[in-house]
Order: C-alpha cells, then structure tokens, then sequence
C-alpha cells in the first residue's frame, strides 16, 4: 500500500513539473502597416527603382536592388532579399513585395498592374504579393541568399505560422479569368494552386501544405458576375514549427509549357499569424 501511494505521489509531482514546463504562448500578427511599411511600397508597379532597380539591356539583367529587404521585430519574420537568377537580384527572380494597389476592376491588367488587387486587405492599406514558382527541396542552401524567395525568422528559431489571409491579384485574375497571350482563361479541370514549404535551419523542407486559388468552377462565376474577390483565411499551422516558409504558385499540368509555368505566379497575402513565446 506504501509503495502505491509513493508511486501516486511521484507520478503527480512529475506531471506538475512537465506542465509547469510547458511553455506560454501568445499569437502576434503582421498586418505591414505604419511608415517603414510605407516606404517599401514602389512606384511604379513594374521597373521601380526599389524592387528592380537599373535594366542593363546589354546583359539582359537587373541590379540595384539587392537592397530589397525587409524585417518585423514583433515577429522576428523577415524577407532576406530577392535570389540571384540568371544574373539579377530583383522582383522577377522571385520575391515578397510590400504593396498597397487596389483597384476593383481587373479586366485587362497586365504586369503593369502586377503588386494590384481587386479588394482592400481586411484592416488597414498594405499587404504583400509574392511572385514565383519555386521547389526548395530541389536545391537547399542553409545560409545567404537562397535560390528561391522566402519568409523566415530572423534568429532561425522554429516557430509555428497559424495563419495568413490571402488574395489573388489582378493580374493572375485577368489571365486566369480572361486569358493572355501567355494563358487563360482556365477551364475544363485546371486548376491553380499556392503550396507553402515549412523549411528548418538548415534550409530542409520538413513540412508541405497548399491551397486552391482558382479553378474553372470560380472562373465561370466571375465570368456570370456571381463571384468577387476576398481575402480568405489559409490555415498554415499543418506545417508545424519551421524556420522559413517558401512560397511557391502552381497548377495542373496544362498550366505549363516549353518555357515552364505559364500563368502568372503572383498572390498576395496579409495578416501573419505568427505564436510567440511569452516573455519570462
């Protein structure tokens, strides 16, 4: 009987170490908003100095914007710069831009109107839309200036995204809605998609989760007028805690071609729900 109730004993005081253990968390937003927000904002949407700098049409490269950064205390995310491809460090390799363009109608937008969406974000003015398609696991680096765009912690820390609200932009509306001359509007069982890749330290991809930005189905409504554009809650705590998160747009195979993908790669995004640790 002594021995039970020693071991009853034992087992309440190891839980009650455990939970007094566990760590307290809180759950901080990134909504980009305030002056320094403000300053990452380029004029114009296409071949601003910020986010793309001076065109050399000789090399058929851009630089100057190596520059290009940005960081949240609060949150510890921030956006290390745009990847080096095939000579230039800019928007069109890849990257996580600072924007504040809304305009309702999106029929006929063109790159021109590439950082622009169809609805203001849920609070405040600015938001980011990321452009490219890329696959981390197919070239991992630890350290620098990674080969694709990404989000990542500052100190590298995992810790857990719960979620973003996202949006699609007007530019990937008219194509996918409308068409180009490059793709659209989609139909039949094409669909697009955003895939967000949870990376550790070491720049290995550990987690992977994606959402639908647009079918055939949601093109026909737009086409009826049934449908508007929202901001809608994508849940990305499946991923666990990570270090960095890479974006990356994609579809169905009918969604590339010689060239690769053909739509434009382009979301937008707000809101980042990110959990802290309290401070002790």
């Amino acid at each position: 009987m002594k021995k039970t109730i020693y071991f009853l004993s034992f087992a309440v005081m190891a839980f009650a170490s455990m939970t007094s253990c566990t760590p307290d968390y809180k759950k901080v937003t990134l909504d980009f908003e305030g002056a320094y927000w403000d300053a990452l904002v380029d004029n114009p949407q296409y071949g601003g100095k910020l986010i793309y700098g001076t065109y050399n049409s000789l090399f058929w490269t851009w630089s100057g914007a190596e520059g290009y950064t940005w960081a949240d205390n609060a949150t510890m995310l921030e956006f290390p710069g745009f990847p080096d491809v095939w000579g230039s460090r800019c928007y069109s390799s890849g990257g996580e831009v600072i924007s504040n363009y809304v305009s309702a109608d999106f029929k006929g937008k063109d790159y021109n109107s590439q950082l622009e969406v169809p609805v203001a974000p849920k609070n405040g003015k600015n938001f980011v839309v990321h452009y490219g398609e890329a696959d981390p696991s197919a070239k991992v680096k630890g350290s620098g200036i990674p080969a694709y765009s990404m989000i990542r912690f500052a100190d590298m820390l995992p810790r857990t995204v719960k979620s973003v609200d996202i949006c699609n932009t007007n530019y990937f509306l008219n194509a996918c809605v409308y068409g180009n001359d490059m793709f659209g509007p989609v139909s039949g069982n094409t669909v697009l998609y955003v895939k967000a890749y949870g990376l550790d330290a070491a720049g290995n991809v550990i987690a992977i989760t994606d959402t639908k930005l647009i079918d055939a189905e949601d093109v026909k409504q737009y086409q009826d007028g049934k449908k508007k554009a929202e901001w809608t809650k994508w849940n990305l705590s499946v991923l666990g805690s990570v270090s960095a998160i890479v974006f990356s747009v994609y579809g169905t195979a009918d969604c590339y071609g010689d060239y690769g993908f053909n739509a434009p790669a382009y979301f937008a995004y707000d809101n980042v729900v990110v959990e802290m640790p309290n401070e002790k």
